[in-house]
């Protein structure tokens, strides 16, 4: 299905070039071969011929890799000299552990056990300001912003007719480049891209332009789901605001050459608008016509979707979707590409996104600028949270950039500057904020940074004017507030030097890290793996997590997953083992007896109870009010109670005296979990209640009554990156 959508996704470029009499071969067919000459070509290019012969005889031949530049930019040098990648690596996790002299703890505290990677106990907050000389880059952001909405909306229409789309398309993220007056646009899992085009080519009943994309939008319900009430306003205004503009692109009235009203020139807006008509591209980096679809000036105007394809590093046919930071593809295709800075480049270069970068696509990004000669590469300096599956990513695939001037970069990141995170939509600077950076900026304790790492939000707007002139900008909006610590909403919360229930064994061997990787992605026998592999994998993994402590993020980066599927793999396969299909039809249901014979001790038997009543209902209000004013769970909870209305809450994030207290009432009390449920705003049904009851209550109360000790440490189900990071 996605060969089939990826060929009506070109077929207008593929007639275009057929009028010019140029080779007609799709544009997003990738080399069917590794290690063609297109490849090599591209590899020879950027790195050179000594290095590209090296790789050859070690036998480490892999994806596109670029080099050190030299000084005259031409994209031909060797790799640096000093330590290897894989002792920069152990450097960079020190550097991210490391403690002050002096110190109790490290500059970079852990959040959320880690769901929220690593970030600086004090942050920058960042609020609304002006993107004068950035318009390329606000356009970018805005665009990328609606089509990560538009990746939603068609996952929520593709998972009526496949339900398996949603685990497919679990992406947090979309990035976009201008390159020689075109835009790019990745996000993390090709899944993404490959449902949005399915989606938008059998709606518009041919290969899709940008603009019937952009129509594709998630639903409210969808948008809304994990969200907090003034996250979704915050998330509600700026779509409203962003598609005032994009409609104000299409309709050839924003970004007009030289500017206009008093905005500057916007070379992204005008790329976008160029050829509106002509279907986007779906393009793989390993397509053998990569470098012609960036350089060729006949492709000025042109909207590509960049996927990693199935070339070294990606997935193969059968097997799962691999998670590549955004930033990281689009770095990937000037790789893959042969792209060099002082001669290929024409024009501004700019990348930005959804999401502000984290703290290794940072690094990454400052590193293409500053050693591989790419000093008109804009992007948005202010990094997010540090992620170490990122750092994985780029080990993996841009290896050569993993020495002593990336560990600088991260050094200087986290003991001279300071994480960054954005301001609600309508919050403005309170007194002794300071100019930072190009906008105000307020240092602020970690507990309030946001939970979405987007882009600091423009300060402008548009709106619809008089006939005359329908698109009328507004500079500077009115910002309806300003942000207090007082009555700012707690955000990630409060960080912790080292999760407690991390151990020291965070790291595989080389050796056993390759078993792991091998086994879930090539098999036993190296050519396609079964499920006896995979379930042997998970073996292995649950034993590294269980009994080393190696979190879920670090694992994913392993065998290439989202941390946060695999680790649901992993719990799901410690808990019940290797799934067997047991048909569901009437006659082939295996027989059983029809009443279940109750052999436990009468004491040891469980008797349903009731509903919750006051004394219940007492005892859990309580507790909520006493942890009130440290945690934003029991503030969620009492903003719904308050309201009467609103989104429901997730129950394993319920602060860990609470999730006692709630066992405990069932054991003791023998109160149904709906009713509990209910009470709580986590559900009609309480299958969310009654999974957070067996992950977590039940084992805190079982140490409780064990031991003389408190309460036993946080059993997380993974460590997963926060939204957009």
């Amino acid at each position: 299905m996605r060969q089939r959508q990826r060929q009506v996704a070109v077929r207008g470029e593929e007639q275009q070039d057929r009028g010019r009499g140029q080779d007609s071969r799709p544009t997003g067919v990738p080399i069917s071969v590794p290690g063609a000459p297109m490849t090599l070509l591209a590899m020879q290019r950027s790195v050179g011929n000594t290095a590209v012969v090296q790789m050859i005889r070690s036998g480490t031949f892999p994806g596109p890799v670029v080099q050190r530049m030299p000084q005259d930019g031409s994209g031909a040098g060797s790799s640096s000299a000093g330590r290897a990648p894989g002792e920069i690596m152990k450097e960079i996790k020190n550097q991210i552990k490391k403690v002050p002299e002096g110190a109790d703890e490290p500059l970079m505290k852990e959040y959320g056990g880690l769901r929220q990677g690593r970030a600086h106990a004090e942050m920058d907050m960042r609020f609304p300001r002006s993107k004068e000389g950035q318009e390329a880059q606000q356009t970018l952001t805005e665009t990328s912003v609606l089509l990560f909405d538009s990746m939603k909306g068609a996952q929520e229409r593709a998972r009526v007719q496949d339900p398996k789309v949603e685990e497919e398309g679990d992406d947090r993220e979309v990035q976009g480049m201008l390159i020689n007056d075109r835009l790019v646009f990745a996000s993390n899992f090709d899944a993404s891209v490959d449902t949005l085009v399915q989606v938008g080519s059998e709606e518009a009943g041919a290969a899709p332009t940008v603009e019937q994309l952009l129509a594709i939008e998630q639903s409210e319900e969808g948008r809304s789901k994990g969200l907090r009430n003034h996250e979704q306003r915050n998330v509600g205004e700026k779509l409203a605001s962003y598609r005032r503009k994009n409609k104000a692109i299409i309709d050839g009235q924003r970004g007009t050459p030289g500017g206009e009203q008093g905005r500057g020139n916007d070379p992204a807006a005008q790329a976008l608008h160029a050829k509106l008509s002509q279907p986007v591209i779906v393009l793989d980096l390993h397509s053998e016509n990569l470098r012609e679809m960036l350089t060729d000036t006949a492709h000025e105007g042109r909207v590509f979707l960049l996927r990693f394809g199935s070339g070294p590093g990606g997935a193969k046919q059968g097997r799962p979707d691999r998670s590549v930071h955004a930033e990281q593809k689009l770095l990937l295709a000037l790789s893959a590409a042969g792209i060099r800075p002082q001669h290929d480049v024409r024009g501004p270069l700019a990348i930005s996104g959804k999401y502000r970068p984290c703290m290794g696509c940072a690094a990454a990004l400052m590193y293409y600028r500053e050693r591989l000669g790419f000093g008109q590469l804009s992007f948005n300096p202010n990094y997010g949270h540090f992620f170490q599956s990122s750092v994985n990513s780029l080990y993996e695939h841009h290896r050569h950039m993993i020495d002593e001037h990336y560990l600088g970069f991260i050094r200087h990141m986290v003991e001279e500057e300071v994480t960054s995170t954005p301001a609600g939509w309508n919050e403005g600077a309170p007194e002794g904020a300071e100019e930072r950076r190009g906008g105000p900026t307020l240092r602020v304790p970690g507990k309030y940074a946001s939970r979405q790492a987007d882009n600091t939000p423009p300060n402008s707007d548009a709106e619809d004017g008089p006939e005359d002139m329908p698109y009328r900008r507004i500079p500077e909006r009115r910002l309806e507030r300003t942000w207090e610590q007082e009555t700012a909403h707690i955000g990630i919360g409060t960080g912790a030097a080292q999760s407690t229930w991390r151990r020291t064994g965070e790291t595989l061997s080389p050796e056993q890290a390759r078993e792991l990787h091998d086994l879930w992605n090539l098999g036993s026998d190296r050519r396609a793996p079964t499920k006896a592999d995979w379930h042997r994998a998970l073996d292995l993994a649950g034993q590294y997590h269980t009994q080393q402590g190696m979190t879920y993020e670090y694992l994913g980066g392993v065998v290439g997953r989202h941390p946060e599927k695999f680790g649901s793999m992993i719990a799901k396969h410690l808990k019940e083992g290797p799934q067997r299909h047991v048909p569901t039809r009437s006659s082939k249901i295996e027989s059983r007896p029809r009443k279940r014979v109750k052999t436990a001790a009468e004491d040891k038997q469980f008797i349903k109870g009731g509903k919750i009543d006051d004394d219940g209902k007492a005892a859990l209000t309580a507790v909520i009010e006493r942890l009130l004013p440290r945690n934003s769970w029991c503030q969620d909870w009492k903003q719904r109670h308050d309201a009467g209305t609103g989104p429901d809450l997730n129950p394993i994030k319920a602060p860990d005296e609470l999730q006692l207290k709630i066992a405990e009432l069932r054991e003791d009390h023998g109160y149904d979990v709906p009713s509990m449920s209910q009470f709580l705003y986590t559900g009609e049904n309480g299958d969310n209640l009654r999974k957070a009851i067996s992950r977590k209550g039940k084992k805190l109360l079982d140490a409780r009554r064990s031991t003389t000790g408190g309460p036993a440490p946080v059993d997380y189900d993974g460590d997963t990156e926060m939204a957009g990071l």
